[in-house]
């Protein structure tokens, strides 16, 4: 499996409500008419005020995404279709209605599921 995690933050004056409600009404639509074909792309939108936080005041981004896919073949087969003329501006023009696109945090992990 390859697995990519986003950590995102919405703009400011934005409520993560908001936040919320454009990422799955209009990005995620974005994303599948752009580069359909995810395998799993989840979205964990961070519930900022639950008391099981902890150190709350350090955590200075919205929603983790996930993406997973196959393998790393699988993925750049995908990313290719941002190479589409206009994909890539399209995303980036609406990432910029919600998200603070300074702040965007992509890493690729290794998922262990050991007892």
């Amino acid at each position: 499996m390859f697995k990519l995690l986003a950590f995102l933050s919405r703009k400011p004056g934005m409520s993560p409500d908001e936040f919320q409600a454009y990422y799955e009404t209009r990005h995620v639509e974005v994303i599948n008419e752009v580069a359909p074909g995810i395998p799993v792309y989840r979205r964990n939108f961070l519930q900022l005020n639950d008391p099981q936080n902890r150190n709350a005041d350090q955590i200075n981004f919205d929603v983790v995404t996930e993406m997973e896919f196959p393998d790393r073949e699988s993925f750049q087969l995908w990313a290719k279709s941002f190479a589409a003329p206009g994909a890539a501006e399209r995303v980036a023009e609406d990432e910029a209605q919600f998200i603070d696109r300074d702040r965007i945090r992509v890493c690729v992990v290794e998922v262990s599921e050991k007892d």
